[in-house]
């Protein structure tokens, strides 16, 4: 006989989670801000671009109203200074290339990455608030929501997952931003916590596998060195918890529900290297290889410019057509640095390089204070894995890759305490 749940006890559990939460409106929002954008981009997909840009529009509203001031660091203003050259070259580079008037309609996704210069101020409106640890939590949580979410999919509607993301490539992408983000909760004192890092990394990579994109399960493995080199003692004590076998039967139980789905992938996969090796087409790894040499000889035409973001895929179609076979409506070349290479030469390439770095060189340079690391090794971990993606995947141009880094990069630089205001309270 089972005991129904006392209702009051149900009210005072949730009244314990809410007292938690900081009390302050603006603090409070912030706070939960951090949280969901952490947990949704796997499972939630475009909602965190929703989210995102009602920030955006909300953040100028305030500042409009002054609700806080308009107030950024050295190492804030390096960021959106970063992210607002990158959107200059972009439109720079476009307006200078065949057909300018068809370029507008290709400008809209830059947006997200003007939005630091009023989502950062409002951020600061909260001092007091540690967005890591929120912002970590809430990727430990999507981390496993992912995995349930893909073993669904795969195991019970014989379906690449994608949840809402809307990409299997993307879910997987999110996955791993995920795994290794809620998997620096392994470096916490705290004995639960730290399981539960272990959980969302386990989770993470399961997510990754069942999304059964090859290149980003590639990528796992320098986050899982970057996870090992921010705790090694906490991975060694996991790794002879009792609980560490219990995950490898869970592993197990779930390589089994989708066998059949990686089978078929893993014959794919050998298939098509087969081919590949015999210099024949194939329609993965192929198709790819054929993308990457029509890129190489159209950025090698006008490797200063390039021929602006609307024209980015006819410039490979002189070169692709020359093989006889079908030219496919992709938006992209299968491989990030190309792609803007595409879209605006060196300026381009080099500006999206930076972009990927802003988030690491702030964090390098911040003060060594009780969140150094963690901040630290969140930046490499989200800076490798949309460089290493992006070798074979989107990068950016699609508004979850987009809203995902932008956002994040924003915690990393308002994470960092303002100097400023330190030594006024000093003095």
């Amino acid at each position: 006989m089972t005991i129904p749940e006392n209702p009051k006890t149900d009210r005072n559990r949730m009244a314990a989670v809410l007292a938690r939460l900081p009390q302050n409106g603006i603090y409070r929002n912030n706070y939960i801000s951090a949280f969901l954008m952490g947990a949704l981009p796997a499972v939630g997909g475009s909602v965190i671009s929703v989210l995102l840009y009602t920030f955006f529009v909300w953040a100028i509203i305030s500042l409009c109203l002054g609700r806080f001031s308009f107030r950024m660091t050295r190492s804030d203003r390096v960021l959106a200074w970063t992210f607002t050259i990158f959107v200059v070259v972009i439109i720079f580079t476009a307006l200078i290339g065949e057909e300018p008037s068809r370029a507008p309609l290709s400008f809209v996704w830059l947006l997200a990455f003007l939005s630091p210069w009023a989502i950062i101020p409002r951020l600061r409106a909260s001092p007091s608030v540690d967005y890591l640890q929120p912002y970590i939590t809430g990727a430990a949580t999507g981390a496993i929501a992912a995995c349930v979410v893909g073993l669904v999919q795969l195991s019970l509607l014989d379906l690449r997952p994608e949840a809402a993301a809307g990409n299997p490539a993307v879910f997987g992408m999110m996955s791993l931003m995920l795994m290794g983000l809620g998997g620096l909760k392994i470096g916490s004192p705290s004995r639960i916590a730290m399981l539960f890092g272990a959980v969302a990394i386990g989770a993470g990579f399961g997510a990754v596998f069942l999304s059964l994109t090859r290149g980003v399960l590639i990528a796992c493995i320098p986050v899982l060195i970057l996870l090992v080199a921010f705790a090694p003692q906490s991975v060694r004590s996991i790794a002879r918890h009792p609980a560490t076998l219990l995950a490898l039967v869970a592993a197990a139980v779930t390589l089994y529900l989708v066998q059949d789905m990686v089978d078929l992938r893993w014959q794919q996969t050998a298939l098509e290297i087969n081919l590949v090796l015999q210099d024949k087409y194939t329609s993965s790894v192929g198709e790819r290889l054929r993308l990457w040499q029509a890129a190489q000889e159209a950025v090698s035409q006008s490797p200063i410019w390039g021929y602006g973001i609307q024209n980015r895929m006819a410039a490979l179609t002189p070169t692709l057509i020359m093989d006889g076979n079908l030219v496919h409506g992709f938006t992209h070349a299968h491989n990030g640095f190309m792609s803007f290479a595409l879209d605006g030469g060196v300026l381009a390439l080099s500006a999206v390089i930076a972009v990927l770095l802003v988030p690491v060189y702030i964090a390098w340079n911040a003060p060594r204070d009780a969140t150094y690391r963690l901040r630290l090794f969140a930046a490499l971990i989200v800076t490798s894995s949309y460089a290493l993606c992006g070798m074979t995947q989107i990068m950016f141009k699609h508004d979850i890759m987009d809203s995902f880094f932008v956002f994040f990069s924003m915690l990393i630089a308002a994470s960092i305490p303002d100097r400023s205001e330190k030594a006024t309270a000093s003095s």
